[in-house]
C-alpha cells in the first residue's frame, strides 16, 4: 500500500526551539554574536604512520561489550564493589526529636482551566484519598487542597516546639493548621517548614495545604491541546518527575502539581539545629562547619555546640565532643555559626573511592544539657574551574584536570525516590558509571535530596540547574534570585554536586516579548544577582550560568546544545562536526555541549507491555502502514525521512530508529572526544522515567539498554583510540587514508604503549603495522595518518579498518573499528553530453567530473542531456523534448525550488524542510538502485568542502505524475507540522526516450563516494 501523509501532531515546541538555531538559519542578535569566534578543526600532524605490512603487528580485538547479559553481569560486579561505600558505620546520633510522617491525605481539585472540549469543569471535585508523594494534573492555573489529621501528644509538646515540615511541594503552598494560616512557600524543589507550636493542641489536629499551580514562564504550549496557552509565573523548565498518564504525564515532563515529597510533623526543642553545611577545604586538610541554630523564642539564649567527626563508610573516629566558643547568644529565629576543624590525612572523596565523613553536632543549653543532635554526611573534595587566559574553562577535581562525560536526566531518578525504590536508584547510578559516565546533568531542575545522597555514596558527579527555560518573567526576577539561593542550600552539602546553572537555552530578545520577559542584558544582571545569592550560601560553588546558549556570549564556560544528528543541522552541520568544527564560541575559552542526541523507539516488548492499544497496529494488515506518529510525543514518524527508510512493521521501525540513534551517538561522541577543547558533554537522555516518555533515552523504562547505550559506553572509554575518515567507500587499488587518534580523559598515561592498526577483509587480516603512541594527558591528539592501499576486489566487499592501543606487555587497552566498503572500478563510457546550464552549474560540473565530452547546449545529436538551469531549459524545451521523443535521455540535476514544466507535467520543487539532508532513501525497488544498500545514500564526502556535506537540499513532486517511477525517496514537512513522502529522484519514459529528475547532489561526490559514481553511471546507461 502507498504510504499516506500523517496527520499533524500537536505542536512540537522542542522542534520549534531547535529550528531557531540550525546551521542553515541566519542567527539573530548579531551585535552579540560578533564577539564570537569560529572553532576550526585542529591542525593535523604531517606524520604518516608506517605503511609496510608487518604480520607480527596483527592483534586480536577485545571481546565486544554489547549485550544485556554482559551488562547484567557487570552491574552485579559494580554492586559488590560499591557496597562498602553504602555503609553507615558512624555511631547513631542521639534521638532528640519526635517525628510523625504524614503519608495519607484527602485531596480534591478546587479550580482548574476548563476542559479543551468546552465541557463543564464540574469543580470542586469530590474528595479522594491519596498517598504522599502525590503529583500530577491539573496543569496551568489551578488550585488543589490536601487535608489530613495528626495527633500531638503531651510528650511532643514537652519538647518545646512543633513544626510542620515539607520536603517539597509543587508549586505554591499555603499551609493551615486547625484553620489558622501558618505560612506560604513558592517553588517546587526546596524543603520548608513552619512553626505550629502556638496553634497545635494535644490530641487531634487538622493540617490543610492549599497548593497552587500556574503555567510556566515559557508557556505551557507543548502540553496543551489547543495551541499557544498562556505564559504564567511558575519557575519551571521542561523536565520533572512526570506522572503515569500516557496522553500527557509520560511526556517530557508536564508541569504538574502536588505534594511530591515527604510531609512530617516534628517536635523539637524550642532552640534547635536548623541546618548543617560542612565546607571542605581539602588543600589545607580542614573544613568549616556552618551551623544554623533556630530560636523559636523572643529572647536571646546562650548555647553551646560540640562537634564529633566519624568516618561514615569507613571505620574512623577523628574526634568527639569538641566544644566551641560561639560568637554570641542565639537570638530569635536563625543564627549562623562557622566552626573550623582539622582533618589530618583526610580521605579524599573521589569517583572510584567515594569516602564520606559524618559530622555530628550537639546543641547544648546554658546548663550544658543537650537540646538537639543532628548529623551531616560530607566528602572531602575540591572542584574548580580555571578562568585565566589560556586555561579558561579547564575543570579540576581534587586538583586533577577532569572532563565531564555524562547524560541528562528526566525524571527516572525522581521516580525512584518517589517510589522508595532505593535499589533501583543505586542501580541507575551504577548503570551510568558502567557506561563510563562521571556526571549527570540533573536537567533543568534540582531533585530530591536522596538522589544527591546516593550520588555522594557511589561517586557520581552532578550538575544542578535552576528550573528556567528560555526566559524569565520580569516580575519573577527577585523570586528567581531567592530560589537560586534555595537551590544552593539544597546541594551545597553534597560532594557529588560540582556545578550549578541558571537557565536552559535562553532565547534572544525574550522570544520577542520584552514587555513580559527579561532582555539578555537584564538576564545577565539576574545571573550576577543569583551568583551573589549562591556564593552567600557556598563561596566555593562553580557556576556555569547558561546551558545551551541561544544568545551567546555569556559569562563563564560557554555551552551549546547540538542535535544535528536528529534536528537536522541544529547547532552545526553533522559533517562539519565530524570534521572537527564546532559552533562559534567566546574567544579564549574551552566549552561544553550540554545536550545532544537522537530518538530511538522503545523495544517492541515495552510497547506491547505498556502502550495504550490505540497507539499500536491491531493486526498484520494495519502494521504494514503503521507509523510511529501514533505514539504520543514520538518524532520518528516525521523526522525519519532525513535519516533512514520508511519501515513497514513495528519491529522494523524499532530496529531502524535504534540503529540510527547508535550511529548518530557514535559520530557525535567521537567528534567531542577528539576535540580537546570540549570539556563537558551530556547525552540527552539516559533512562526513560515512563514508557515513551522521551525516546531520546539510551535506556528504556525497564532499564533495557538500546544499542546507543553500548556505543556511548565505548565512546566514553577514558583512554581510547579513534579512527576518523570522511569516507567509508573506496575503490580497489585506491590509497585509503584514516586519521588515528588517542583520546585520554585521564591525568596519567601508560608508558611505551603502541598503536596497532590493520585492515581485515573477509575476516582475514590483509595488512597490519604498529607505531609508537604519543598519549596526551587529559586531552586528545591525532597520532598521524594511516595509509592503506585498498586490495583488489571483483565485487562490492565489506572490510574493517581496526586500530588498537596496546600496552608494553601486549594487553589491548582499547580498540576501535571502522567499517568500510570496497568497490571494483566502474568505467563510464565517454559519450557526449549536452549541457544546459552555465559552466558552474551542477550539470557542467558533473560532466567534467565524469570526464564526459561536453557538447554545446543546442547540439542536436547528443543522446544524453544534463540540465540544471530551468531558464536555459525553457528556451530550448521544444528541441530537448523532440530529442527525448526520439530516444534521448534528459537528466535534470538539482533543480531550484519552484514550479517547472517538464514534458508537459508540472514539477514542484520544495526546499527540504529542516534543512538539506545527509540521506536519501533507495527503498523504491527501482531497477537502477534495487541492489544498493539501505544507507548507501548517506553521509557523502564532498571533495570541494573536504568533509561530508548534505546531499539533498530539496524534494519534488509531479502532477499528475502518471508514468513517473520514483528512484530515490525522501519526505518533506516543517519542524513541527505535517510530514509526508516526497521524491528525491524519479524517471519516466517519454516517447522513445526518458526524463530523469535527480535532486541528490552528484557533482563533487562521484570521485569520493563509489555509490555516487555507480548511480551516475547507471543514470547514463538507463
Amino acid at each position: 500500500m502507498t504510504e499516506q501523509p500523517q496527520a499533524a501532531p500537536r505542536r512540537d515546541i522542542f522542534a520549534d526551539i531547535a529550528a531557531s538555531d540550525t546551521a542553515s538559519q541566519p542567527q539573530p542578535v548579531s551585535h552579540r554574536r560578533v564577539a564570537l569566534v569560529e572553532t576550526l578543526p585542529p591542525d593535523l600532524p604531517g606524520r604518516v604512520l608506517p605503511a609496510e605490512h608487518d604480520p607480527a603487528a596483527a592483534f586480536t580485538p577485545r571481546p565486544p561489550f554489547d549485550t544485556p547479559e554482559q551488562l547484567a553481569a557487570e552491574l552485579a560486579a559494580q554492586r559488590a564493589y560499591y557496597a562498602p561505600y553504602l555503609r553507615n558505620l558512624a555511631p547513631a546520633p542521639e534521638a532528640t526529636r519526635i517525628t510523625i510522617p504524614l503519608a495519607e491525605f484527602d485531596w480534591r481539585v478546587e479550580s482548574a482551566p476548563p476542559p479543551a472540549d468546552g465541557s463543564p469543569a464540574n469543580l470542586p471535585s469530590p474528595w479522594a484519598r491519596v498517598e504522599i508523594p502525590h503529583y500530577g494534573a491539573p496543569l496551568s492555573r489551578a488550585t488543589c487542597v490536601y487535608r489530613t489529621d495528626f495527633e500531638v501528644t503531651a510528650a511532643m509538646l514537652a519538647r518545646g516546639s512543633v513544626f510542620v515540615c515539607f520536603k517539597g511541594v509543587d508549586y505554591r503552598a499555603h499551609v493551615f493548621v486547625n484553620g489558622t494560616y501558618l505560612g506560604s512557600h513558592e517553588g517546587f524543589f526546596a524543603a520548608f517548614e513552619f512553626d505550629a507550636t502556638r496553634i497545635v493542641r494535644e490530641g487531634q489536629n487538622e493540617l490543610r495545604v492549599q497548593v497552587e499551580n500556574d503555567a510556566i514562564c515559557m508557556g505551557n504550549d507543548s502540553w496543551g491541546e489547543d495551541g499557544d496557552l498562556y505564559e504564567g509565573d511558575k519557575i519551571y523548565a521542561a523536565t520533572g518527575p512526570g506522572y503515569d498518564d500516557p496522553a500527557v504525564g509520560w511526556h517530557h515532563c508536564p508541569p504538574g502539581m502536588g505534594i511530591y515529597q515527604a510531609v512530617t510533623v516534628e517536635a523539637r526543642a524550642a532552640l534547635h539545629i536548623h541546618d548543617i553545611f560542612v565546607r571542605p577545604i581539602l588543600a589545607e586538610q580542614r573544613a568549616e562547619a556552618w551551623i544554623e541554630v533556630y530560636n523559636c523564642g523572643l529572647l536571646r539564649r546562650s548555647v553551646g555546640i560540640e562537634l564529633s567527626l566519624y568516618g561514615q563508610n569507613f571505620e574512623q573516629t577523628v574526634f568527639t565532643g569538641a566544644a566551641y566558643e560561639l560568637g554570641g547568644p542565639a537570638g530569635p529565629t536563625v543564627n549562623y555559626y562557622r566552626l573550623p576543624f582539622e582533618i589530618p590525612d583526610a580521605r579524599t572523596w573521589d569517583l572510584e573511592t567515594p569516602w564520606l565523613y559524618q559530622l555530628q553536632v550537639r546543641l547544648l543549653d546554658e546548663d550544658g544539657q543537650t537540646l538537639d543532635v543532628q548529623a551531616r554526611q560530607f566528602g572531602m573534595r575540591s572542584f574548580m574551574m580555571a578562568e585565566d587566559a589560556g586555561d579558561a574553562g579547564r575543570l579540576y577535581l581534587n586538583g586533577r584536570e577532569i572532563r565531564l562525560r555524562g547524560a541528562n536526566t528526566m525524571g527516572f531518578e525522581q521516580q525512584d525516590v518517589m517510589r522508595g525504590n532505593w535499589d533501583q536508584l543505586i542501580d541507575d547510578v551504577l548503570l551510568a558509571k558502567i557506561c563510563h559516565m562521571n556526571f549527570w546533568r540533573l536537567t533543568q531542575r534540582p531533585v530530591q535530596a536522596e538522589v544527591y545522597d546516593y550520588c555522594d555514596r557511589l561517586g557520581l558527579l552532578t550538575q544542578t540547574d535552576l528550573p528556567l527555560f528560555g526566559m524569565l518573567r520580569r516580575n519573577q526576577f527577585s523570586e528567581a534570585v531567592r530560589q537560586a539561593g534555595e537551590m544552593e542550600r539544597l546541594v551545597r552539602s553534597h560532594a557529588c554536586n560540582i556545578m550549578v546553572t541558571y537557565i536552559n537555552e535562553p532565547f534572544p530578545m525574550g522570544r520577542g516579548k520584552l514587555h513580559r520577559h527579561l532582555s539578555r542584558t537584564e538576564l545577565e544582571r539576574f545571573f550576577a544577582a543569583a551568583s551573589h545569592a549562591v556564593h552567600q550560601e557556598n563561596p566555593d560553588r562553580v557556576i556555569k550560568p547558561v546551558d545551551g546558549d541561544y544568545d551567546p556570549p555569556g559569562p563563564s564556560l560557554p555551552d551549546n546544545h547540538c542535535y544535528c544528528g536528529w534536528y537536522n543541522g541544529h547547532g552545526v552541520d553533522l559533517g562539519r562536526l565530524h570534521r572537527g568544527y564546532w559552533q562559534k564560541v567566546k574567544p579564549g575559552w574551552r566549552y561544553g555541549c550540554g545536550e545532544f542526541g537522537s530518538e530511538g523507539l522503545d523495544p517492541v516488548s515495552v510497547m506491547r507491555g505498556h502502550y495504550p492499544p490505540a497507539w499500536l497496529p491491531a493486526n498484520a494488515a494495519e502494521e504494514r502502514t503503521w507509523m510511529p506518529d501514533r505514539i504520543v510525543g514520538a518524532q520518528t514518524g516525521r523526522f525519519h525521512y532525513m535519516w533512514f527508510d520508511t519501515q513497514h512493521s513495528v519491529a522494523d521501525w524499532v530496529t531502524a530508529s535504534q540503529a540510527h540513534q547508535a550511529w548518530a551517538t557514535r559520530l557525535m561522541t567521537d567528534a567531542f572526544r577528539r576535540d580537546s577543547r570540549m570539556v563537558s558533554i551530556a547525552i540527552h537522555l539516559f533512562i526513560d522515567a515512563f514508557p515513551s516518555g522521551w525516546m531520546k533515552t539510551i535506556m528504556d523504562v525497564e532499564r533495557g539498554p538500546k544499542p546507543a547505550y553500548f556505543v556511548y559506553r565505548d565512546a566514553l572509554t577514558p583512554l581510547m583510540v579513534n579512527l576518523r575518515s570522511d569516507r567509508t567507500g573506496f575503490w580497489a587499488g585506491e590509497r585509503m587514508t584514516f586519521e588515528a587518534w588517542v583520546c585520554n580523559d585521564l591525568d596519567q598515561a601508560p608508558d611505551d604503549a603502541k598503536l596497532h592498526y590493520q585492515l581485515e577483509v573477509g575476516g582475514e587480516v590483509v595488512f597490519s603495522q604498529a607505531a609508537p603512541a604519543d598519549i596526551p594527558i587529559c586531552s586528545s591528539a591525532c597520532q598521524g595518518l594511516i595509509e592503506i592501499t585498498a586490495p583488489p576486489v571483483s565485487s562490492r566487499t565489506g572490510a574493517v579498518v581496526r586500530l588498537g592501543l596496546v600496552s608494553a606487555d601486549g594487553t589491548v587497552l582499547h580498540d576501535t573499528a571502522l567499517e568500510v566498503t570496497l568497490f571494483p572500478p566502474v568505467a563510464i563510457t565517454a559519450r557526449p553530453v549536452r549541457v544546459v546550464g552555465d559552466n558552474d552549474s551542477a550539470a557542467a560540473r558533473l560532466a567534467r567530473e565524469l570526464e564526459l565530452p561536453i557538447s554545446p547546449a543546442d547540439a542536436p545529436d547528443s543522446r544524453t542531456i544534463f540540465i540544471s538551469d530551468p531558464n536555459d531549459y525553457a528556451q530550448r524545451a521544444e528541441s530537448i523534448e523532440q530529442a527525448v521523443q526520439a530516444g534521448a535521455h534528459a537528466i535534470f540535476l538539482n533543480l531550484p525550488p519552484g514550479e517547472h514544466t517538464i514534458c508537459g507535467d508540472r514539477v514542484e520543487v520544495k526546499v527540504a524542510g529542516m534543512n538539506a539532508r545527509h540521506f536519501a532513501s533507495r527503498a523504491t525497488g527501482h531497477p537502477l538502485i534495487a541492489d544498493l544498500k539501505p544507507l548507501d545514500f548517506r553521509f557523502w564526502y564532498d571533495a570541494e568542502a573536504g568533509y561530508a556535506t548534505p546531499l539533498l537540499g530539496s524534494t519534488f513532486g509531479v502532477s499528475p505524475g502518471d508514468g513517473w517511477s520514483p528512484i530515490l525517496l525522501s519526505g518533506n514537512g516543517d519542524w513541527s507540522g505535517q510530514w509526508g513522502p516526497a521524491w528525491a529522484a524519479a524517471q519516466r519514459t517519454c516517447g522513445a526516450g526518458r526524463v530523469t529528475i535527480c535532486q541528490v547532489a552528484l557533482a563533487g561526490r562521484t570521485a569520493g563516494n563509489p555509490v555516487a559514481r555507480i548511480f551516475a553511471a547507471r543514470l547514463l546507461e538507463a
